[in-house]
């Protein structure tokens, strides 16, 4: 088979032809679209990326304050508990002084109530006591009562010790022999006998009436008293009633 040489020159130079067509109306075209098209697509992703870094970066700027508002509000919050422990605990101060101060005052006014009470009390059955005894004392005193008395205080007389005499008989003043009742003559003198001799012969006797003495006889001679009367007795029974009422004043057992 012959070659045309010619016509394989033509084809070539129409191929040239076209590949230099293809190449500078669709190739280029399409190359620099296609470039164009690269470059946007570059530009936004650098774009997206430096939004996302600026979102980052917000993102670690809104951590921080939300942390930095959230230590704050811990603190405050802190703050707020120490505020209200400490409130707390004055106004439990305050009340316990308060609850104190109410309880003593209303302890010390029962007390006072109390102690008034029980000195009123104490006063009455005393003035009670002591009224009735005297009363029937009084009703009971006749002659036969009287002369025993008078005996009884000789006795009294006679167990003087000697200093007690001697001071009573070496007296510038007279003695005074006072006694509840009014002494019978014979009385008197059996009293006066005795004083002469226990005492001394040389000293002067005087009579008065003592009603205070409840049955009783009472000798005063240079400062010196002796005497014998029931008055005593009830002295020794108001201080037995006194000291009965003690535990109730001072609270007592129980109390």
């Amino acid at each position: 088979m012959e070659i045309n040489w010619i016509t394989v020159s033509a084809q070539v130079v129409n191929f040239l032809i076209l590949v230099w067509l293809l190449k500078h109306f669709l190739y280029q075209p399409v190359t620099r679209a296609m470039d164009r098209r690269e470059q946007k697509i570059r530009n936004r992703m650098d774009e997206a990326d430096s939004r996302e870094q600026q979102a980052m970066k917000e993102k670690e700027s809104y951590q921080q304050k939300l942390a930095s508002f959230e230590k704050e509000r811990e603190e405050l919050l802190e703050e707020a508990r120490q505020e209200a422990r400490q409130t707390r605990s004055q106004m439990l101060d305050q009340a316990r002084e308060e609850t104190a101060r109410a309880r003593n005052h209303w302890m010390r006014e029962v007390s006072e109530e109390k102690t008034a009470f029980i000195d009123g009390m104490r006063h009455q059955s005393l003035d009670v006591v002591e009224s009735v005894i005297r009363k029937a004392l009084q009703d009971l005193a006749d002659e036969r009562l009287e002369e025993r008395i008078a005996h009884t205080f000789v006795r009294q007389l006679n167990s003087l010790d000697e200093e007690t005499r001697e001071a009573m008989g070496h007296s510038g003043e007279p003695a005074t022999i006072a006694s509840s009742f009014e002494l019978e003559p014979a009385q008197r003198s059996t009293l006066t006998r005795a004083i002469h001799d226990l005492i001394g012969a040389d000293l002067a006797v005087n009579y008065t009436r003592a009603p205070e003495l409840i049955c009783g006889i009472e000798l005063t001679c240079e400062s010196q008293r002796i005497s014998w009367n029931l008055s005593d007795y009830l002295e020794e029974m108001t201080a037995s009633i006194e000291k009965a009422f003690e535990p109730l004043q001072t609270g007592g057992p129980g109390a």
